[in-house]
């Protein structure tokens, strides 16, 4: 007996992802892919004698009212991105009860993302918080049938996913003074390598005046340098922490946990004005009631 030809075989044989070929088949039409690969998938498909689902796309089509929420959990993880990833999942969560929709959380083995039990239940949209590079594909080619996958504090090159990320470069131009000779930035650290790069080039500061934070013993190399007189922090439970150690003489704090009021008086701070919860439940609503969505231009959404 012959074996029945799957998406997986023709994404192997085409060289992309599965939900690329899911999209082809089914012909969705809100996703933004080269017609020269939709040529090559349908021609692949006729030649591999590729038989659909048809049960599977019924059932797909149904409505369940589920959206996923996927974060990564860590033994590692520091208080003050648990702290961010609760509150931000709360909001997202009470805006998405609100519409009629259910949440379902989900953690991911950093080592080993499993997402056989999730992919059963059948959502209508995923989110995922702060992506890892290396898993980023992995997780996403188990999403098919055009559901939308919108990343949170992530970034990619790739115009098939939505990005919903807090504008760092307005907010850093906002806190740079005009000499940076004694100026260093005090960053927390993400899982995101893109995301990391947009912030870094969006400080015109060396190397050795910037330093990624993901334990508060990697604080110490920035308090062991004498010649900063000024920090930028982004995060305030960091910057409550530098505030603290005196070691500088003006402190602004770029607030991304919505908790200004834990920082002093003497500390300039800078808040981000909209809401990346409403921000990202908007965006989940545009791509699931506009079919026409893959054509505009803005893939990245910045939240001011």
């Amino acid at each position: 007996m012959l074996k029945k030809t799957t998406m997986k075989d023709i994404a192997i044989r085409a060289n992309v992802s599965v939900a690329t070929v899911s999209y082809v088949l089914n012909r969705v039409g809100n996703q933004t892919i080269p017609e020269k690969t939709r040529r090559q998938i349908m021609e692949l498909a006729e030649e591999l004698r590729y038989i659909p689902n048809l049960a599977a796309r019924s059932l797909a089509n149904q409505k369940t009212g589920l959206v996923g929420v996927l974060v990564h959990k860590s033994k590692h993880l520091p208080y003050w991105k648990l702290h961010a990833q609760l509150a931000f999942i709360h909001a997202l969560e009470q805006r998405l009860t609100a519409a009629g929709y259910h949440t379902l959380l989900y953690s991911l083995d950093t080592d080993n993302p499993s997402l056989d039990i999730i992919v059963e239940r059948k959502l209508e949209a995923v989110f995922l918080i702060d992506a890892q590079d290396a898993s980023f594909y992995s997780i996403s080619r188990h999403f098919v049938e055009g559901i939308p996958l919108i990343l949170i504090d992530s970034m990619i090159e790739d115009k098939l996913f939505k990005q919903v990320v807090f504008n760092y470069r307005s907010a850093l131009e906002k806190a740079l003074p005009d000499d940076l000779s004694q100026v260093c930035l005090i960053m927390e650290g993400f899982n995101n390598s893109l995301l990391t790069r947009y912030i870094r080039s969006s400080v015109p500061l060396a190397d050795d005046a910037v330093f990624e934070i993901r334990a508060l013993q990697d604080l110490l190399p920035a308090m062991d340098h004498r010649r900063f007189k000024q920090a930028i922090v982004i995060n305030e439970f960091i910057g409550s922490y530098v505030e603290k150690t005196g070691d500088f003489g003006h402190l602004t704090v770029i607030c991304t946990c919505n908790s200004p009021e834990m920082l002093g008086e003497r500390v300039e701070k800078i808040l981000f004005q909209g809401d990346k919860a409403e921000a990202a439940f908007e965006l989940m609503q545009e791509l699931l009631h506009h079919s026409d969505y893959s054509e505009q231009e803005n893939n990245c959404y910045f939240v001011d």
